[in-house]
């Protein structure tokens, strides 16, 4: 028995206690789908994929052991999750924490947490050290984001500096451009951002396919509908009256109205691309 030094991520979900409330009087979602959404943030079967498989994320990036001494600890609404000190070791654990974020925004789900690097003791089910206390304690604490200056408990996960530094600092291109996929950093503070990945992409004439407008709209039109139901999905597991978690969903409500934003202006595109040569100006 040793503390290690590990990268630690904690994360848990927003507004679980109104869904509890919810869904014991029948008025919510009911308990297996309480339950799976809490699974989304981490099982066993996740370090048993690392021991089997090794890295899944940029699988050829340097590590120190095969199964990253990948560990995740799942109680009740919240995940503590810990991995190896490599590059392989931190784009793995933030790929698991931002798959757990973006898998519990299908569900309407918001979830806050912090990634830190530190000392750990984390085997089983124990948790033990000053590294888990920090990502504990910063946990309620975001600020990614913010829109006041004095804001305090934003709804993202967001990632401490020194853990940004050592990605900035290493010199594996594929750890960088799975990181920078994954987050997006504003006024000094970097944290997951699942949103960019709802979009929609067409290429003229890619792999020898004739570009189709119809058919690229209708795509386009899909991922609209997903982002106008996840809206509807959010707001449906906040209490109106509760001003704070009002709060938190208008942070989502915004992200993903602007993804809408960008689904208008790729309409505009595409009948600018249909339309006669001397008018197309894009």
């Amino acid at each position: 028995m040793k503390f290690e030094e590990k990268f630690i991520a904690y994360m848990d979900v927003l507004g679980f206690k109104g869904m509890v409330e919810a869904s014991e009087s029948g008025n919510g979602m009911s308990l297996p789908e309480l339950m799976g959404n809490l699974s989304k943030l981490g099982t066993q079967q996740d370090e048993t994929k690392y021991e089997r498989h090794g890295p899944t994320t940029c699988p050829q990036s340097q590590c120190i052991e095969k199964n990253l001494n990948f560990k995740v600890t799942q109680i009740s609404d919240c995940v503590i999750v810990s991995s190896e000190l490599s590059p392989a070791g931190i784009i793995n654990l933030v790929s698991h924490c931002w798959g757990a974020v973006i898998e519990l925004l299908m569900k309407g789900t918001m979830c806050r947490g912090y990634i830190t690097k530190g000392s750990i003791y984390h085997h089983n089910n124990q948790v033990i050290g000053t590294g888990y206390q920090k990502a504990y304690t910063n946990e309620s604490g975001v600020t990614a984001f913010k829109h006041e200056a004095d804001e305090r408990g934003t709804p993202f996960v967001e990632i401490d500096p020194i853990v940004c530094s050592y990605v900035e600092a290493s010199t594996d291109r594929c750890v960088k451009e799975m990181f920078s996929r994954m987050v997006k950093s504003e006024n000094d503070t970097t944290a997951l951002f699942p949103f960019q990945r709802l979009s929609h992409s067409f290429m003229i004439g890619g792999f020898g396919q004739k570009f189709d407008p119809n058919k690229e709209k209708e795509s386009n039109n899909n991922v609209r509908m997903l982002l106008k139901s996840l809206i509807e999905r959010v707001l449906a597991y906040v209490e109106p009256s509760n001003m704070n978690a009002m709060n938190k969903a208008r942070y989502y409500i915004r992200a993903l109205e602007e993804q809408l934003v960008v689904f208008d202006r790729t309409d505009e595109v595409i009948d600018k691309l249909c339309s006669p040569f001397p008018s197309r100006r894009i």
